[in-house]
Formats: structure tokens, sequence, C-alpha cells
């Protein structure tokens, strides 16, 4: 690249990735390829006898991304090929992830954005621009397609489990933008219902900033990550919010989720005693659950969870690139100083059980259940444990650890409020698995769960639904007053 198309790309502001000519179509090929390596030499699926239909699923999701390649003549086309490939396998843990050198995704919008309330899509944020439908306007379809199928064909195809109300809250607000997607059309005009009366409105798409696409889209999911921290109540009870479960060491939710258990340990006896506890776990898309296993611990007391029954476990993908990912998270733990005895144990186990089973030419190796983490699991009933009420708020963003957390929290009794949640397969652990092109990285499952109560991709489903907005803590603290 010459020096004055470099000054020309950083006067308009834009990346030199985007600038430099690329050959899209070999791109998607190499990345597609090394995205179906990874998958069949490291997820757990590839090997898995009770998943006999996996193998076909991998062939199917490779033929389709790759019949893409004669359409893709950019990035955005690039990127929405890599998405329908991830989506494909409907899975959450199979993500797709864009890298720092990744241009941003040209994106248009017609001045206000619906989102999912229920299974209606409504006008959640608009602009105040002339021509706009109301907030609260019924969304019933765009160029002759009904609202549902629209949802489907623009966002839930390059998404993934639109089945969940938890994917169609947190991806609905898309379906209205226009982000260079070659394999969707761009719409012309929608139909809304108002006060009872159908209105056209023509789209009249204008740019949309990458920072008031954050804004907007947070207006149509109606969630956020509030900070981690505690709290006491009028009523002498306590919240607790746990907003992240990410236990890498060198991360800052580790730090403050560790200062958080340090500062309540001395307070176990009175979180027993305590009339409430508020579990506030919004914006929790996961981590690992030996948080969520010693805030148990500290609110119901040790015995009580320990004493739970497990009769599930879990069997790891014996790969090279698997055992290396958790070698390196366990180095991360050692040099911790804080870190968890327990965790680092459970991760010494399975590094050297993993290690040993590959030797033995084992593609599948079962982790012992003296060894994990996870020692309080879904099965069996619950005892009778405290008398004050916990509470576990939840959002459309709790997956992974965060379902984990519910089904330990909930077999101890406690009550689940605010809206439905996301929901996991029985394939978990990711490790990422950066490609070719460096524009993006896929994550692959590691293990497999065995024996879990919850179903693959069942969410946790609210005791009592909030139809507010889960972001106004205010109101939600008011609501809850009066269950």
């Amino acid at each position: 690249m010459s020096a004055m198309t470099m000054l020309i790309a950083l006067l308009l502001g834009t990346s030199v990735t985007e600038i430099q000519p690329r050959d899209w179509p070999d791109l998607l090929h190499k990345d597609l390829d090394a995205a179906d390596a990874a998958m069949r030499g490291s997820h757990p699926g590839g090997v898995d006898l009770r998943d006999p239909g996996f193998g076909a699923q991998l062939d199917e999701a490779l033929a389709l991304a790759h019949s893409r390649a004669d359409r893709v003549a950019s990035y955005p086309g690039y990127w929405w090929a890599m998405k329908g490939y991830a989506a494909s396998f409907n899975d959450g843990h199979v993500s797709l992830n864009a890298l720092a050198d990744a241009p941003d995704l040209p994106t248009q919008w017609p001045g206000f954005l619906t989102g999912f309330d229920g299974d209606t899509q409504v006008v959640m944020t608009v602009d105040g621009g002339p021509g706009r439908p109301p907030l609260g306007a019924r969304l019933l379809s765009c160029d002759g397609i009904d609202a549902q199928t629209l949802a489907a064909r623009r966002v839930g195809d390059f998404s993934g489990r639109w089945n969940l109300q938890a994917s169609r809250i947190h991806g609905g607000g898309e379906v209205l933008l226009e982000q260079g997607n070659p394999f969707v059309p761009m719409l012309s005009s929608c139909v809304f219902r108002v006060n009872g009366r159908e209105q056209r409105h023509t789209l009249r798409w204008v740019p949309l900033d990458p920072g008031s696409r954050k804004e907007r889209l947070a207006d149509t999911r109606r969630s956020f990550r509030p900070a981690n921290g505690w709290h006491t109540m009028p009523d002498g009870g306590y919240w607790i919010t746990t907003s992240s479960f990410n236990a890498d060491p060198t991360e800052q939710n580790f730090k403050e989720l560790t200062a958080l258990l340090e500062q309540l340990a001395p307070k176990a006896e009175a979180l027993q005693q305590a009339p409430s506890v508020v579990l506030d776990v919004r914006g929790n898309s996961g981590g690992a659950s030996q948080w969520s296993i010693e805030l148990a611990r500290l609110i119901w007391g040790r015995a009580a969870v320990d004493a739970l029954p497990d009769r599930s476990w879990v069997e790891w993908r014996t790969s090279e690139a698997n055992i290396a990912q958790l070698r390196s998270f366990l180095q991360k733990l050692e040099q911790a100083p804080n870190a968890s005895p327990e965790l680092r144990r459970m991760l010494e186990s399975v590094t050297a059980g993993m290690t040993q089973a590959r030797s033995r030419g084992e593609a599948l190796w079962r982790e012992p259940s003296e060894a994990s983490a996870d020692t309080a699991s879904t099965a069996g009933p619950a005892a009778p444990l405290r008398k004050g009420r916990v509470v576990v708020v939840a959002d459309a963003a709790c997956g992974s650890a965060c379902l984990d957390a519910l089904d330990l929290w909930k077999r101890l009794g406690a009550v689940q409020v605010g809206v439905e949640t996301s929901a996991d397969s029985l394939y978990m652990d990711v490790r990422p698995e950066q490609l070719p092109s460096g524009l993006a990285r896929i994550s692959v499952p590691m293990k497999v769960f065995r024996g879990r109560v919850r179903g693959s991709n069942e969410p946790h489903v609210p005791d009592h639904r909030y139809t507010g907005d889960m972001r106004d803590t205010p109101a939600l603290e008011a609501w809850l007053s009066t269950l």
C-alpha cells in the first residue's frame, strides 16, 4: 500500500483493512475450512456416539457457507456468510466474534427500530424525525413478508436458536437494520398497527454510527450489565449483583467477584438468617460456575449445598488444542494470588486426565466427579433449607454458567423473576480458534454434559415475569417489594 493510500485512509477515518483489495471469496473459503477443521478436531460432537447426526450437521453447515461465496465481494458478505455458518449449529457456545483488525459493518436504519415484546414486534426506539411510526406501534409486515417470517430470515438465520424468546429479545432490534448482508434484500416499506389502524411507512435509510447503533439496540433489548457489588435493603436483606462469571484472573471481573466474596464471607450467618436475598444476574452471559457455588454456600450454608446429590458428569474432547487451552488457563490461575484453590485443583486434574487419555488414543475423557468444580449439579430433590426468601433477577442475557447458577439456586429454593433466560446445549466450555484471515475467531466447545436435568437449549422460565424495562433498577426494586 502506498503512503498516499495510507494517508487517504487515515483522513477518511477508514481502516487500512477496508481499503486494501482482498479476494473475499478465497478468504471466506479458507476461514470456513479452518473453522470446520477446528470443529471436527476439537468439538466433542464429532466423536459423540449419542449425537450421530453431528457429522452431517458439520457437512451441511460447511456446504451452505461455501455456496454463498459467489455473492461475497466485501467484508460484510464475508461476515454474514461466516455468521450463517456459526448460527447453523443452533448452539450459543459456537459463536463468531470479530477481531480488532476487522472493519465496522456499514449500518443504516430508517430512524426507528423494533424489538420483541413477547411474540410481538413493536417500535422501541425512534429518532423523532418526520414520518416515523410512534413508540409502541406493532410491526405487521415489510414488503409483503409477515413480521415473524421477516425476523427469522433477516436475523434468526444468522444468529441461531431463533425459537428461544431470549434470542429474539437479543436480536430482534436488528430486523430493521441494513448491515451490508448480501443474502437478504433491502426493505422498502413496512406496515404497522397504530391505535387499531394499519399504517404504511416508506423506509428512508440513513447511516447509523457504531456508538448510536449500540445505544439504539440496547433500547430494543432493555438489558444492561450493572456493576458487581452488594448492598443491604430496607428490610435487612441483601442485594447481590454478579453481572458476569468471567473467571480469567487477568480480567477486572475476577478481581471484583473475588473482593465481593471476601466481603460477604464474614456475613455468612447474617446472609443465612436474612429475611431476603436478591441475586441479580442481569447481563450475566456466563463464565465459571465456581462463583455461583461459593455464593450458594454463603447464602444457604456449605453443608446444604454440598449435600445435594450429583448424578451428572462431563466428558472432554482430548484434542491437543483443547489441552493447550486448559493448560494456558491453569497457568493464569497459578499466577493469580486470589484464585480459587478448588478451581485450580480441578484444572490440574482435568489437564492431566485428558493428556493421559489422549496418549491412550481415547477421543473422550470422562472427568471424575470428585475433580469437578461444579460439585452442585441439577439432579435430585432439594432439602428444606433457609426460611428467608431468595430471589434471582435474570434477563435474556443469562446463558452458560449463569444458567448453571439458576440450576443450583432454584433447586435450593430460590424464586426466579424477570424474563425468560437464554439457553445452552450440552456442549460447553469453549476455546477460541482464530481464523486465518485475522478478522474473526470462532468458539469451539470442548466438553459435553451428561445427566443434566435441564435439557439442551432449554431456558429457565421466570416464576414471576417482569414486563417493565429491566434496566430500570429502582422500578424493578419497587416491583419486587410487591411480590
